[in-house]
């Protein structure tokens, strides 16, 4: 191999002056070098590097093959190699004949076409064999920029090997494909003259029958025949190389699991690693699982040395041997619009479902569960079931090893005490050294059903075992009641169930479960006993929404779900309660919608239309607005709350309308309004009708359109002083709701300590209580929005811009036109007064596309204010 000489360097430092355009560098001139370099190669060499190439600063170690490589680039060369194989022909350019010359360049050629040819009729039919296994059509996928990064990276470094390590299911061997199109085989593949020899163990048999010689799987299925060991062959003749040779490698774990010869194969392939020391032309790329990397690898006792040779990112997680993130939120976008899904039908989507989503397998049973032209199962709720009972009933009960596979289940879910003595368990009691189970536990571990972790932080490993997230526990424990039970949903096992598990998300998670069983084996029995045992409100409510949209998704409108519950079951048992703040949502509507058929009171229909007229208000939707006024007028005659209430739900709600919409104060309202002190009777008050209730949410909204705060502030006062009670629960809806409208008043009063100390005890009951238990991302966002109104009147603008731009963005995503135009209109003034013009037009340009949106034609005057003190 040619030595990395002196010679060569200062060559290559020559033609960097040349095409910079200078005959003498100065340690002056690095830094415009350094722009140049960046300009033409889009690769940074810093400007100390530039002066330790050109020896103004003491060099403390040889240059990188990065700053080699990005030189060599700039000079207009594919790399450093391949800069050296130039100037080496030139200085071992003999006088031959020009026949000569020419039999010694087919010679050159010959070897290495000879190579590169058998190579790619390899690659391109590996490369078929796993498109064509592709769980999703492989034209639907996408090339990961990480992956990309990451082999870009081994490539320009002195690595020998690299390897995408995540568990089964991850996408490692599609991305090996995208990548091998990306910088071999593509029509704009990057490095076209390297040998790229890509191998399946699945295509193994296959390429034996087309001819191919395969004698053995890594020793000698390289050599160059007549006992030529290629390596050392282009090692001697240098200048015959075209290139690298790069040996990717896929499915190395199936063959493990199918021939039991894992070690025997990984310390071939380690032996043909090391090797490759004085041959760094050579690069090896395999895709390994996890729970391999960790049994051959990560304990290894040459491990110090292996990592001198194995290139593993700044992403390696070794607490989870994972380097190979999971998909970003955009890729997973990209692959459903990919997949003919309609991008308004993605918006919906919520973050947690993306999350989800983001687990390729996952994805590639949602896309799956959603082929053709109908998109059955788009609602996230009952696809998030469906995909995971589907990933269970694959990988666990119709797997070749299901009955060790379920044992392992059953004795955690007993150690876990199904779910009431927390998500671990260590791996030593889960296993008891039980031989038997070990290859069944493996196979969990792979398919990403169970996760090790290593807790202890002393140097001896002290690993747990969980489950990969909390919705496959829910599952084997509802599935492990079920059992228990003879398949009958009992009122004496729901009871059993209240009584072992606290109230959580976790417990409603195992009660949906049974719910989604009650209805597919039409035990409508068991439904109906679900919705009587002592759940608290928020539990019934979640189960009711994921009846509800099932019943929907299959066509039936409500229908069926009047036969589940008789006639008077709602008058009994109301809906009001059960329909909590996190119903002020966009993705709720239809559920909404499917309720109004149930509910059987006026107050349940009043509830359900005053929620669907805040939606539309919050929204800027003005037509729907007036049809749910409209459909709201009809429920109560206005002599019916003569006697509770000094305004009419139906009254201030058309205020706020009429306000917006046209810009006029409806006097006769907005005195009714201002009476609100002659109904406050005195005393305590023990509890808030519906319809008080409803008043005393868009009294706040009132007050604000008309920009009186000190009245917002004393009202917000007096309602606290009537209901005491609202001071003790902290994650109360209305609770909250009236402490953000007082910290609102405070804010453009000028009292920014109160408004701050609200904000601070707000923010701590979101952070404690989820919001899904609080008062959905509604009022989330509202909190958001108020912080940094506080930080603007405290002159913290880096701070305040932060979490404007961060409530902005939540506020889109939910759809809440009224929160971002707020939001939008404090963003404006911060961005005036620190002279930044480019954002303010930005901004301005985001708040015109609103005020286009709607017909409410003053909400950009009045809520783009709102926030300014």
């Amino acid at each position: 191999m040619i030595d990395l000489s002196y010679d060569f360097i200062a060559t290559l430092q020559n033609e960097v002056l040349r095409k910079f355009g200078v005959e003498v560098m100065l340690p002056g001139d690095c830094k415009h070098l350094s722009q140049s370099i960046l300009d033409t190669t889009t690769k940074l060499v810093s400007e100390t590097t530039l002066k330790r190439v050109y020896g103004f600063a003491v060099a403390q170690h040889s240059f990188s093959r990065y700053t080699l490589n990005t030189l060599s680039q700039y000079c207009q060369y594919k790399d450093w190699e391949d800069f050296q194989q130039h100037h080496y022909r030139k200085l071992h350019a003999g006088p031959k004949s020009a026949n000569s010359n020419n039999e010694c360049a087919t010679l050159d050629n010959g070897k290495w076409s000879e190579l590169k040819a058998k190579a790619d009729a390899i690659s391109h039919y590996t490369m078929l064999t796993l498109k064509n296994r592709s769980g999703i059509a492989f034209a639907n996928t996408v090339s990961r920029p990480f992956c990309n990064a990451h082999i870009e990276k081994f490539l320009e470094s002195d690595y020998t090997a690299t390897a995408l390590i995540a568990p089964s299911g991850w996408g490692k061997s599609l991305s090996l494909v995208h990548l091998a199109e990306h910088f071999w085989f593509g029509k704009d593949a990057r490095y076209k003259q390297d040998v790229c020899w890509f191998v399946h163990a699945h295509a193994a048999g296959s390429l034996l029958l087309k001819g191919f010689s395969l004698s053995t799987w890594l020793d000698n299925q390289m050599n160059l025949g007549n006992g030529e060991n290629f390596r050392e062959y282009f090692a001697s003749h240098f200048d015959k190389k075209g290139g690298r040779l790069i040996l990717i490698i896929d499915g190395f774990d199936e063959i493990a699991i199918a021939g039991e010869k894992l070690r025997l194969l990984y310390s071939k392939l380690e032996d043909f690693v090391y090797s490759n020391d004085l041959y760094p032309w050579v690069k090896v790329i395999l895709s390994i699982r996890s729970s391999t990397w960790a049994e051959i690898f990560q304990h290894s006792q040459q491990y110090p040395a292996f990592r001198r040779y194995w290139y593993l990112g700044a992403e390696m997680d070794e607490e989870t041997n994972i380097n190979m993130p999971r998909l970003t939120e955009q890729e997973v976008r990209s692959i459903l619009y990919n997949h003919q899904f309609d991008p308004a039908t993605v918006r919906l989507f919520s973050e947690s479902f993306l999350r989800k989503l983001r687990y390729p397998y996952y994805l590639q049973l949602f896309c799956q569960l959603n082929s053709g032209q109908e998109k059955t199962f788009v609602d996230e709720h009952l696809s998030l079931f469906e995909i995971v009972s589907r990933f269970i009933q694959q990988r666990v009960f119709n797997s070749q090893s299901n009955s060790f596979k379920i044992k392992i289940i059953e004795k955690l879910l007993s150690l876990l005490k199904l779910g009431q003595a927390g998500i671990y368990t260590d791996k030593n009691l889960l296993l008891n050294q039980n031989a038997e189970l070990f290859p069944a536990y493996k196979e969990l571990l792979a398919d990403n059903i169970l996760v090790e972790e290593n807790l202890s932080q002393e140097i001896m490993f002290n690993v747990k075992v969980r489950f990969a997230h909390t919705m496959l526990l829910e599952y084997f424990v509802a599935m492990h009641y079920l059992k228990n039970n003879d398949q009958q949903i009992t009122e004496q096992m729901l009871l059993s169930i209240l009584d072992h598990l606290p109230q959580s998300p976790y417990r409603i998670g195992v009660f949906r479960w049974l719910l989604r069983f009650a209805i597919n084996h039409a035990q409508v029995d068991g439904i109906v006993k679900m919705m009587h045992i002592p759940l608290s409100d928020t539990e019934k409510s979640h189960l009711l929404e994921y009846l509800v949209l099932h019943y929907h998704n299959d066509g039936n409108n409500g229908g069926d779900l009047k036969s589940v519950f008789p006639v008077g079951f709602f008058k009994k048992n109301p809906l009001s309660p059960l329909i909590t703040e996190e119903y002020v949502h966009f993705r709720k509507r239809k559920v909404l919608n499917a309720l109004l058929g149930l509910a059987e009171s006026k107050e349940d229909k009043l509830k359900i239309r005053s929620k669907l007229f805040f939606m539309s208000l919050i929204q800027l939707d003005a037509e729907q607005c007036e049809i749910e006024l409209n459909n709201i007028k009809k429920i109560y005659g206005p002599e019916e709350f003569e006697d509770e209430l000094w305004v009419t739900p139906y009254e201030i709600q058309l205020f706020i309308y009429e306000f917006l919409k046209f810009g006029i104060v409806n006097e006769e309202i907005k005195e009714k309004i201002y009476s609100y002190f002659k109904y406050w009777n005195k005393g305590v008050k023990k509890q808030i009708s519906e319809a008080k209730e409803i008043v005393l949410k868009n009294m706040g909204i009132a007050f604000q359109l008309l920009g009186d705060y000190q009245h917002l502030l004393t009202f917000t006062s007096s309602v606290f002083e009537s209901y005491p009670f609202l001071q003790h629960r902290k994650t109360n809806a209305l609770r909250i709701n009236l402490l953000c409208y007082q910290a609102h008043a405070y804010l453009n009063l000028g009292q920014t300590a109160p408004a701050e100390r609200i904000c601070r005890h707000t923010e701590q009951v979101f952070k404690t209580y989820s919001s899904d238990f609080v008062g959905g991302k509604y009022l989330e966002s509202i909190q958001k929005m108020l912080c940094a109104g506080i930080y603007f009147n405290e002159h913290e603008f880096n701070k305040a811009i932060r979490t404007a731009e961060s409530a902005v963005e939540n506020a889109q995503k939910q759809d809440f036109k009224v929160l971002a135009l707020m939001n939008f209109g404090l963003l404006n003034k911060i961005y005036q007064q620190l002279d930044m013009d480019k954002q303010q037009h930005d901004t301005m340009h985001q708040i015109e596309l609103i005020r286009k949106s709607t017909s409410f034609k003053q909400a950009v005057s009045n809520f783009c204010t709102m926030i300014m003190a």
